[in-house]
């Protein structure tokens, strides 16, 4: 696993990069990166490591997950992608329009399948396809159905501080903590920390663990 830091804020970045070093995990900071939409700037990061790093190490499979998105249990990517060339949660094209891509904060992908492709992970929003949806014109649309596992993205309601709730998970196991019904909720620093405290009293063995208290 490794780390791809694409902060817009450098102060964060050293931050990151601690963590990283103490839990033992590689890290990589992007170059800069002035693309002001969320979205574009996202799909420009992804771009830059299919084409700087994944090309060259040419690993079996790859993969791309956010960093809101944290597993819940235990996960065996390689098996859930047996004689597969993807995997992840699909989202269809605006209605009317063809397309479907696979959403860019969970989509893994099996190297031989994709060796020689330039895959673009720019969004598509003419065609109401965000980040990620570059890929089906250059990728996902010659591929056969079958040779794609598409995780199905349940939810789970939480009441946290009084406020419910509803939280994406995708494949079943990884809290998506961004993926919120009530996504103003996730920028505020109250509840980030009720957040961080839920994660680490559910699934991390309690907040002793954590490193970072600030929020």
């Amino acid at each position: 696993m490794v780390v791809i830091d694409n902060s817009s804020r450098t102060s964060a970045r050293p931050i990151i990069e601690g963590i990283c070093r103490a839990r033992g995990i590689a890290y990589f900071a992007l170059p800069g990166n002035w693309e002001m939409n969320p979205n574009r700037s996202h799909g420009i990061a992804m771009n830059w490591v299919a084409h700087n790093i994944v090309s060259h190490l040419r690993p079996e499979i790859f993969g791309f997950l956010d960093h809101d998105c944290f597993p819940t249990s235990v996960v065996d990517i390689p098996k859930l992608m047996e004689g597969k060339a993807a995997y992840g949660a699909r989202r269809i094209a605006k209605r009317g329009l063809e397309g479907w891509f696979l959403w860019a904060g969970f989509c893994f992908f099996r190297f031989s399948a994709m060796d020689g492709v330039q895959m673009d992970f720019t969004p598509r929003f003419e065609s109401g396809m965000d980040t990620g949806g570059g890929n089906w014109a250059v990728l996902y649309r010659s591929l056969d159905p079958t040779s794609v596992a598409y995780a199905e993205t349940t939810t789970i309601t939480l009441t946290l501080g009084g406020t419910e709730a509803i939280h994406g998970m995708p494949g079943g196991v990884f809290f998506h903590v961004g993926g919120a019904s009530y996504r103003r909720l996730i920028s505020t620093a109250h509840y980030r920390r009720l957040m961080s405290d839920h994660v680490w009293e559910t699934w991390l063995g309690g907040p002793e663990g954590r490193l970072v208290n600030d929020l």
